[in-house]
């Protein structure tokens, strides 16, 4: 099936907001404090307001579920999952690694999605059975399959601790080569692009993991959750490369492949 035309107002629209909220980051961070603590700008709200009306204006017949509350039922069997603004603290200090995620959910499955980086100006995306690009080049995961040789990619260790357990954790960056982390969008970037082999998240929702399901799915990139199910709702998520699989379904506890 082609999503020709909701790949571009996808990106379009990431975009566009992107550029709505480069102009509230030059200009000033003031954020508030949502009931579970993590913050909310005025950038992450004007963003979602803009994309949800170029989807509804695109797409009146799909659902939409978004980060700070922006939601309508699908009568087409498909729904939107918006996070305006993912990584609100790196927006909020100044660190230059938040993004603008977009994807698209169909009969269940996630078949599109965009990661854009408005200070980096670069833009992830992927759709099913056609690829993963950054930018205008398609991109595939490392071939490492030795844990000695990986890069570990963790977001929230406290969180990661909490679900994968605090010892699989610490064994995790005692035995990969090294450890970096950017912030969950970014981190899934590195991934998708080669530069990085294993991203750890212990705590997220929906908005923060659709669009990594299929960057996984069209990267070549294996993802599960600590169930052993592929859910982008079980509130949290392993990516690798498919040579580590194994070894980190013992390490972490996950259940093995049937």
């Amino acid at each position: 099936m082609s999503y020709d035309r909701e790949v571009a107002v996808m990106i379009s629209s990431a975009k566009q907001a992107g550029e709505l909220a480069l102009k509230h980051f030059r200009s000033g961070r003031a954020a508030e404090e949502k009931e579970d603590h993590s913050p909310v700008t005025i950038a992450d709200r004007e963003c979602e307001i803009l994309i949800c009306r170029r989807i509804v204006e695109a797409f009146p017949e799909d659902g939409i579920t978004a980060e700070e509350g922006s939601a309508a039922s699908s009568r087409s069997g498909r729904r939107w999952i918006v996070d305006p603004i993912d990584g609100t603290r790196d927006f909020v200090r100044g660190n230059q690694f938040w993004a603008v995620q977009i994807a698209l959910e169909a009969s269940g499955r996630v078949v599109l999605g965009v990661v854009h980086f408005p200070c980096l100006s670069e833009t992830l995306f992927a759709v099913s059975g056609a690829g993963c690009y950054w930018n205008e080049t398609r991109t595939r995961i490392s071939d490492i399959y030795r844990l000695e040789k990986a890069i570990l990619m963790i977001s929230g260790l406290k969180s990661a601790w909490e679900t994968w357990g605090a010892n699989a954790v610490r064994f995790l960056t005692e035995e990969c080569w090294t450890v970096r982390s950017y912030g969950g969008s970014y981190d899934v970037a590195m991934l998708a692009r080669g530069m990085a082999d294993i991203w750890l998240s212990g705590s997220g929702m929906e908005w923060d993991y659709a669009p990594g399901r299929i960057i996984a799915q069209e990267t070549g990139a294996v993802y599960l959750t600590n169930d052993g199910s592929d859910r982008i709702d079980a509130r949290n998520c392993l990516i690798c490369t498919p040579g580590l699989e194994e070894e980190l379904r013992r390490i972490l506890g996950i259940a093995s492949a049937k």
